[in-house]
This record gives structure tokens, C-alpha cells and sequence, in this order.
């Protein structure tokens, strides 16, 4: 006697995103932007790595059946790029961004500078986690500030976050003040002899001058390099479904 079939495990929606290795179409919608994208069996996660050039702000569906949380396995490590995208985060820099919906809380929004990744899921197997992003000026030109400061501060400091954070603000409110600026000027402005930022990495590197100076120009000449800053974006929509 030939035994009856037995019933498939039902279907389970993805706990993270540690299993999204089947590979999707990059979501590249706008110039300077590429996120490498892969889901589960499941669909209902959706790992997104910024391998672009500018970071990009990623928030839920619109109706929201998908959450993000921290991709662990995709993001740096270092110490110098999780200090400098704390910094960023701490700078209130997604109030600025008025492509987000009205009203929508900035606590569900996430930062995603170059090298990093986030995890979107969808506890429904109904549903393929989905979510909407943006390319963003000002946390790309906070990011590349305050991460080049970082790499020459943090290995020298324990106490540099303060200075990070407080350059990350005088980024941000000098794109606000004056949003005509060119990417070196403005940069140059941020870390120059009257900033509040330089005020505060001076007197991390107990006020010495020269030290300073040298600072200021290590960073400067890494900044020459960095991608163009582009204008932020409206929102567009990544899919985890092929």
C-alpha cells in the first residue's frame, strides 16, 4: 500500500534577511544610485546594499506590510563608518527631507550611505516585502564629511563622537543656509578655521593648531574625490519579486 502524500510545511515569513541570496534586479532608479537587492524562498525579505555612489533613505511600503530592520551581516564593522553613520542619524537630517509623506514619523525612515545594506520584511508570505526609497543630498554630504573626519579621529580618541556629531549639524545647516554652494566650497566652509566643527575637532586634538591644520587638509583632499552631490530625490519603489 502506497502511503498518502504528505502535506507541505506551510510557508513561513522571513525572521531577517539572512537567507536573501537569490539575487533581483538592482533597484537604480536615479543617477548615482545602485542598491544591490536579493530575496528568500519566501519573498517576504528584501536585503538591500548600497553599492552606489550617494546614500539613499529607504522607508516601508505605502501600506505598510513591510518593516525594516539593521541588515548585521551586510554593514561595516569598522569603527571609524559606524561612528560617522551615527553621527548622521543623530543630526536629525531626515527632518530636512521633504520628500518623505506628510507626517511620516522619521523614526521608520533609515539612512543608507554607500557600503551599507538594510532589511525589509514582510510577516505576510501574501506579500513580497517591498519599500520605497530616495537618493538624499544631505546625508551623502554628512556622510562623507563626518566619515573622512572619522578616519583620522577615532583611532586617535574615544571621545570623538561629540566632534562627529557636531560636524555632521554644521553640514547640514550650511546646506540649508546656503544651498548654492559647490561640493568642495561647501566642504571647505565645514571644516574651516570658524566653523563650529572645526572649533570641536581642535579641541579633540587638545587644541593644537597645527595639528588641525593637517587634519583639515587630509580630509579636504580625500573630499576632492568623493562623488558628486546630487539633488534629492522623489520616492521610488523596489520590489522583492523578480
Amino acid at each position: 500500500m502506497v502511503p498518502p502524500p504528505s502535506n507541505p510545511a506551510p510557508l513561513r515569513p522571513a525572521a531577517d534577511c539572512s537567507k536573501s541570496d537569490l539575487p533581483l534586479e538592482p533597484a537604480s532608479a536615479m543617477d548615482g544610485v545602485r542598491l544591490d537587492a536579493s530575496t528568500d524562498a519566501t519573498q517576504t525579505s528584501l536585503l538591500l546594499k548600497n553599492t552606489g555612489l550617494l546614500s539613499v533613505v529607504v522607508i516601508p511600503d505605502e501600506s505598510w506590510t513591510t518593516r525594516l530592520m539593521v541588515a548585521r551581516h551586510g554593514n561595516p564593522t569598522d569603527p571609524a563608518s559606524v561612528a560617522a553613520l551615527a553621527a548622521v542619524i543623530g543630526s536629525g537630517s531626515l527632518s530636512a527631507v521633504s520628500a518623505l509623506p506628510t507626517g511620516f514619523p522619521a523614526s521608520q525612515a533609515v539612512i543608507v550611505p554607500p557600503g551599507w545594506a538594510v532589511c525589509a520584511l514582510s510577516d505576510d508570505v501574501r506579500e513580497p516585502a517591498s519599500v520605497r526609497y530616495l537618493r538624499d543630498k544631505a546625508s551623502s554630504a554628512e556622510y562623507f564629511v563626518v566619515k573622512g573626519l572619522a578616519d583620522q579621529l577615532v583611532s586617535r580618541t574615544r571621545t570623538s563622537g561629540a566632534t562627529l556629531l557636531e560636524c555632521a549639524k554644521s553640514t547640514l545647516q550650511l546646506l540649508k543656509e546656503r544651498p548654492d554652494l559647490g561640493d568642495i566650497q561647501l566642504y571647505a566652509e565645514v571644516l574651516g578655521a570658524e566653523s563650529d566643527c572645526r572649533a570641536s575637532y581642535k579641541a579633540l586634538l587638545s587644541n593644537d593648531e597645527r595639528a588641525a591644520q593637517r587634519t583639515s587638509t587630509t580630509v579636504l583632499n580625500l573630499l576632492e574625490r568623493t562623488p558628486q552631490l546630487l539633488e534629492t530625490t522623489r520616492l521610488f519603489a523596489a520590489l522583492a519579486r523578480g
